[in-house]
């Protein structure tokens, strides 16, 4: 199904941005396909832009090592002080 440019533009950015639930809304609104087949659509749409351009999509940093890092100054802090 043949989506308007300006539609997927739209799409592109909001993948690019991260916000794939509004470039599924978008899909859907645009081509009036169900919500599985617009997600598989878009899930599809994202890998081919990630391996194309991969520089328009930001790095998902995790948090857990600001977790790590914060309970190992925890634990050289509040360590010592144990017998």
């Amino acid at each position: 199904m043949e989506i308007p440019e300006d539609k997927q533009s739209q799409i592109e950015a909001e993948l690019s941005r991260g916000n794939k639930i509004e470039a599924i809304k978008i899909h859907r609104e645009a081509t009036g396909l169900g919500l599985k087949e617009s997600k598989d659509a878009i899930d599809a749409l994202e890998a081919k832009l990630r391996a194309a351009h991969p520089d328009r999509f930001p790095v998902k940093s995790g948090c857990m090592s600001v977790v790590v890092l914060l309970l190992l100054i925890t634990i050289l802090l509040v360590g010592p002080s144990f017998p």
